[in-house]
């Protein structure tokens, strides 16, 4: 038991501390924790299905802009957890997991808070020309914070919580956990109906519903529905992008000047002649650079922005760990440490984007400007932070939708689907392909940063592709969320009315109208809810009452 609580609380503390940003986002997902909790625990099976049970509930969870709107990290690690310890059934792991996430928001808050002072002990250490102090900063406070915070917390759960979580369950009459087994039916609708809230343009809805009833009248798998939805959304796709080609070319059909034209005034007898003088623009001859960033040093610059969010705090966000990867450029193009520093300081400001799978291109677009810079180039420090500032946002908010709410959903959801019906290949697929796709991307998009600057970023965005890959995913995304709602709310009514000597069931009445109906219409109600604005929390609550009131009339029953 010693060595599985010293395992969990490792996993706790890497959990917070995102030193290497790709592999520990997926540590933020209740379905790879709940199954390593499994695994440390000595008993895996449980770990998954209550990892996976759990991560229903927040598929539709987007932390964005150092904003946390629950604590899934908590929740998946001391959730699953506390499963195991009670030898509880893994549909339970829902209940215990929501207080934990609760309570996981002040670590949260207490974490992010103190972090901030560390930023301020590396300004410190740069004013005094110690570059390799602000690396250090970076990384060995934020994770000391995150053991005391998280790692002695699950330590002592797992060292303690045995016997007194055993007595706890024990002491929950029947009944009442047949009334949470409801709870945990109706949950998932949650998850379904943010992801809706997020994804959910007008004119893609429909795509939602074809994947629900898709799934509730011919039972395929999440992994079926996701190979239909791919394919009519490459379709779609190619349609778009063949419309977009055809509308160039009609567009190149019109004749233009496309040379600069300056028109003078010339004086012939009483009538003034215009007359155009053709100007041609030559390139400006461009002088090879002295000092070159070599792919080495770009690979190693890449490699650190996966920790840009180690020392993540509310003062400056990532500013400590973009210092933190521009050291490396910054020394490979300036011999002296105090140059270094100088260059250095001006990465020490605020930032805050997207920095796995499109912000990348942003530190390849600096590195780009880095280096003329050093090479006697007109560009000013304040040009580069200009640039990194305009670009934050848009590039925030097409990597925080595509990372989070499309490949994240469509990877995991079906994760989810395959761990629930017992297969080990849900958590490994799901993590494999996620780190594949956030590895290959964020290299692409660093490299085509640094290669074609700040022009690359822009000819993207002007093009239209990426709205076109956006709304092609998204489409993917509601099919699977669609066919999650008809699959993982697992409720039902109990409901029967009797009539002479006949007995009608209401259940059977309502499947016979189209399967799935009850819930289709409680995710409905969640997504009303949400677009209403009402708080998560009110709604957690809601579903609880639904839940007991809906077990204890006999209006609802579980399915799972």
């Amino acid at each position: 038991m010693l060595l599985s609580a010293i395992l969990v609380a490792l996993l706790a503390t890497m959990g917070q501390w995102w030193f290497f940003g790709p592999v520990t986002k997926c540590l933020v997902y209740p379905l790879t924790t709940g199954t390593l909790v499994g695994v440390f625990m000595g008993d895996p099976m449980t770990g998954m299905l209550a990892g996976a049970n759990i991560q229903l509930i927040y598929l539709g969870w987007i932390s964005a802009g150092g904003t946390m709107p629950s604590n899934t990290i908590v929740a998946g690690i001391f959730g699953t957890a506390m499963t195991i310890l009670t030898g509880s059934n893994p549909t339970m792991s829902v209940t215990f997991a929501i207080p934990f996430s609760m309570f996981g928001l002040l670590l949260n808050q207490i974490y992010m808070t103190v972090n901030a002072a560390w930023i301020h002990q590396a300004d410190h250490l740069l004013e005094k020309g110690n570059i390799r102090g602000v690396r250090i900063m970076n990384f060995l406070p934020s994770f000391c914070m995150a053991f005391i915070l998280y790692g002695i917390p699950a330590f002592l759960l797992v060292t303690t919580g045995s016997g007194w979580a055993t007595q706890l369950i024990h002491a929950v009459p029947e009944n009442i956990i047949h009334a949470l087994e409801v709870v945990g039916g109706i949950m998932p609708a949650l998850g379904v109906a943010m992801l809706l809230n997020y994804l959910g343009k007008k004119k893609l809805i429909p795509w939602f519903f074809g994947g629900f009833f898709l799934t509730a009248y011919s039972g395929l798998g999440l992994t079926a529905i996701s190979i239909f939805s791919a394919i009519i959304a490459i379709i779609i796709y190619m349609n778009d992008s063949a419309k977009t080609a055809q509308t160039v070319v009609t567009a190149k059909k019109v004749k233009r000047l496309s040379v600069d034209k300056k028109i003078n005034t010339v004086t012939v007898g009483s009538d003034d002649v215009p007359t155009a003088t053709i100007s041609e623009n030559k390139p400006r001859e461009v002088l090879p650079y002295t000092k070159k960033l070599s792919k080495k040093t770009l690979v190693k610059t890449w490699l650190w922005t996966t920790s840009t969010e180690a020392c993540y705090n509310y003062e400056r966000l990532q500013a400590l760990g973009i210092a933190n990867l521009m050291i490396t450029p910054i020394r490979a193009l300036y011999d002296t440490k105090e140059k270094q520093v100088e260059e250095l300081k001006k990465y020490m400001e605020f930032y805050n984007s997207e920095v796995f799978t499109i912000g990348p291109i942003i530190n390849g677009i600096t590195c780009s400007m880095e280096e003329a810079r050093a090479n006697g180039e007109n560009v000013s420090a304040k040009d580069i932070n200009a640039v990194r500032t305009g670009l934050m946002g848009p590039v925030a908010g097409i990597g925080d939708t595509i990372m989070q709410g499309i490949l994240f959903p469509i990877l995991f959801g079906i994760g989810c689907s395959m761990a629930l019906d017992g297969s080990y290949l849900g958590p490994i697929l799901s993590f494999v392909i996620f780190e594949a796709l956030i590895f290959s991307c964020g290299y692409f998009m660093f490299m085509t940063g640094y290669k074609q600057g700040k022009t690359s970023l822009l000819r993207i965005l002007k093009n239209g592709t990426i709205d076109k890959i956006i709304n092609a995913f998204s489409i993917v995304g509601l099919m699977v969320v669609g066919a999650m709602a008809a699959t993982r709310v697992t409720i039902n009514t109990n409901l029967a009315f009797t009539v002479g000597e006949g007995t009608t069931k209401l259940q059977s009445v309502l499947d016979s109208l189209a399967p799935g109906l009850i819930p289709l219409g409680i995710t409905m109600l969640v997504w009303w809810m949400l677009r209403k604005k009402v708080n998560t929390i009110w709604i957690i609550i809601a579903i609880f009452l639904i839940g007991f009131i809906g077990y204890f009339t006999g209006i609802l029953g579980y399915t799972g």
